[in-house]
């Protein structure tokens, strides 16, 4: 009897381990770490993870150049790969880790900044297999760095109605990653729309709050600024620092917009020290294990390219409240995420906009 009472606890182990095993493996190379925007991506993702039953392993770059080729390289020698990599195209990276992958089974994701055209052409030149490449999600930069430089040109005609031209600060993330360089684009056509604007700087600071600072004092020393675009909240902030040393009022006689709906950032807006931040695309982090088990539970065969873009939405003094009471505590394990899947859901396409994430917030 005890011979078979052991034998039954055995197979109720294995049995409750069959229950509990993950659909799927995922493996996410994170070029940041486990702070700030990178960490609020991962932890997104985490929290899609854990509503859709999917195994994840996060390694993290932490910015270090040649880091997420080195992860990946180490990865991918440990063997027992996951069905999934999810890559990021920071600082044109992508070319080299798509070469390490070549001739391994698991698929691809790219997450926020994908594979620029030049790049797949050059890949394909070279004979490189891009079938692995199954999906993209990326949001709209151009759109939100049109939006952010046009809400700095408003506030400052509202503050200033008689002034003849506004005179612009732009501080970018850095010269290759495709995500700051669409910002970038969307600030120089909203400049071109604006002629009572002048653009006086355009310095990339490396998503660095600190160089941000070091770069604006040094301008601030040299020559007025109205307004200052930062690529992200962080840089409008190291930007705001060198202002307040410069003894300029924030809000008054310099004027800040951020992008990445950082705690910090709606707190900014809320107190006017902001135009706006923008953004909502840390949960991009979420879209990816929800697209990924999608295409896990496919009907159809073979595989298909799906590439989403979807937009990001501002944060300002009109609607800061909401989305502080909906989303301030940063906690994504209240949002139930399979919402969101067009595999449980019946949904023909994706709706990752703001007003479904406040409403899966709030619900």
């Amino acid at each position: 009897m005890m011979i078979v009472r052991l034998l039954c606890m055995v197979w109720f182990w294995v049995a409750a381990g069959v229950v509990q095993a993950a659909d799927f493996r995922v493996t996410f190379i994170n070029p940041g770490g486990e702070t700030g925007f990178w960490g609020d991506v991962s932890r997104t993702m985490m929290a899609a993870a854990a509503d859709l039953n999917v195994d994840l392993e996060i390694l993290h770059a932490d910015r270090r150049p040649y880091g997420m080729e080195e992860l990946l390289s180490l990865r991918l020698e440990q063997g027992e790969l996951p069905d999934y990599f999810i890559l990021v195209n920071e600082n044109q990276a992508a070319a080299r880790l798509m070469q390490l992958m070549e001739g391994r089974e698991s698929k691809v994701l790219f997450l926020l900044n994908k594979l620029t055209p030049k790049q797949r052409a050059d890949l394909e030149r070279r004979n490189i297999d891009l079938h692995g490449i199954i999906a993209s999600v990326v949001p709209d930069n151009e759109t939100a760095g049109y939006e952010m430089a046009q809400s700095l040109f408003a506030e400052a005609r509202r503050l200033n109605p008689e002034a003849g031209e506004i005179r612009l600060l732009s501080l970018t993330g850095d010269s290759t990653t495709p995500a700051g360089l669409q910002r970038e684009l969307g600030m120089l056509r909203a400049v071109a729309d604006n002629s009572d604007v002048k653009l006086v700087h355009a310095i990339p600071v490396d998503w660095s709050e600190e160089l941000a600072f070091a770069r604006t004092k040094s301008v601030l020393n040299r020559t007025r600024i109205d307004v200052v675009w930062g690529a992200n909240d962080d840089i409008a902030f190291g930007a705001q620092r060198a202002a307040t040393d410069a003894g300029l009022n924030i809000g008054k006689d310099i004027l800040f917009a951020g992008l990445n709906w950082s705690n910090r950032g709606m707190n900014a807006v809320r107190s006017n020290e902001l135009t706006m931040t923008h953004g909502g695309h840390f949960f991009a982090g979420a879209w990816a294990i929800v697209m990924l088990r999608d295409h896990f539970f496919r009907s159809v065969q073979g595989e298909v390219f799906v590439d989403v873009v979807f937009k990001m939405s501002p944060i300002t003094a009109q609607n800061v409240e909401l989305y502080l009471s909906r989303l301030g505590d940063g906690n994504w394990d209240k949002i139930d995420f399979a919402r969101f899947c067009k595999s449980s859901s019946n949904h023909s396409h994706y709706d990752f906009s703001a007003d479904a994430i406040l409403e899966a917030a709030g619900s």
